[in-house]
């Protein structure tokens, strides 16, 4: 179980919504979002042997957004004008809970044991994601047009290739040294012209065993999200690149199960996109893009 807490996205805007639906002019005023998300994963490990492994992790989500419009000083707004950009605010975001599945994975691992010393391990995993998530129409095109849509998505709407690489060495005593590359490949569009973006994770990590049923755990986390395309175009609101460090801790309780909580905290963020339009003198700190908040994950496992 995953909670990210308060992302706060938003841009400025001139245009509103005629009551006949047309797209018009109209003062400057900004749109702020807030995002709120819970995501559950349901994964299952299959162990063939000492090396070999089958997995699937299927992930339940429930995004609360939250839109507000701002208005900016020196650009005065008449009732008439606020009801237009309300109905422009509501075709673009609006104060909403969506629930569903998330796009799950299939990956075939394997583990090999001794490389560099006696107790390291490099794990292999290669597989797919599983479009199970929901997909919108081109949100750009539908904007446009002045009609409503959603730019938050639960899937990808394709199967998209990953591999992924990991190696854990023990440094000292209890002390063990860890890190993860990983890497997902869209490489054609869904039904609705959506392709995904190419994303890179990479994690350098150390754990501390204090006892049998307890240790702590420290890593830092990149991740680089290529541009994403619709109809082949750029979607001009793609293209990330982000960096967190993390801090938990992992306990072993005698009902055959492990829990392990992390708490994330978010160090830099940047979007690939050119979004200085999003900025007013300096009044304004973010961008369409969700700054990230904090993020707290509870994961328990448990073997049959």
């Amino acid at each position: 179980m995953m909670r990210w807490f308060d992302g706060q996205g938003g841009h400025l805007e001139a245009k509103g919504v005629s009551p006949t639906g047309e797209v018009i002019p109209v003062p400057l005023h900004r749109h702020h979002v807030t995002l709120n998300i819970l995501r559950i994963d349901v994964g299952l490990k299959y162990q063939f042997n000492s090396g070999w492994m089958l997995e699937a992790i299927v992930p339940y989500a429930i995004k609360a957004q939250e839109a507000t419009v701002e208005k900016i000083e020196g650009y005065p707004i008449t009732d008439t004008e606020m009801d237009a950009i309300l109905r422009s605010r509501d075709n673009h975001h609006r104060s909403e809970t969506y629930t569903g599945l998330q796009d799950g994975e299939v990956l075939l691992g394997y583990n090999a044991q001794g490389l560099l010393q006696k107790s390291d391990v490099l794990a292999a995993r290669l597989g797919t994601t599983v479009p199970l998530g929901s997909t919108e129409a081109n949100p750009w095109e539908l904007g446009e047009k002045g009609l409503k849509h959603l730019h938050i998505q639960f899937g990808s709407g394709t199967f998209n290739p990953i591999a992924e690489l990991s190696y854990r060495m023990r440094l000292y005593g209890g002390l063990t040294a860890n890190v993860n590359l990983r890497g997902k490949f869209p490489f054609y569009a869904n039904s609705k012209t959506y392709r995904g973006s190419r994303e890179l994770t990479y994690m350098a990590g150390v754990q501390y065993r204090f006892t049998d049923w307890l240790s702590l755990h420290a890593s830092y986390l990149g991740f680089y999200q290529s541009y994403a395309f619709w109809a082949g175009k750029q979607d001009i609101n793609s293209g990330l690149r982000y960096s967190i460090a993390s801090l938990g801790t992992t306990v072993r309780t005698p009902y055959d199960a492990t829990l392990l909580l992390t708490v994330a905290l978010p160090l830099q963020q940047e979007t690939l996109y050119d979004d200085s339009n999003a900025f007013l003198d300096g009044t304004y700190a973010e961008s369409d893009a969700f700054e990230f908040g904090p993020l707290v994950s509870l994961t328990v496992l448990h073997a049959f």
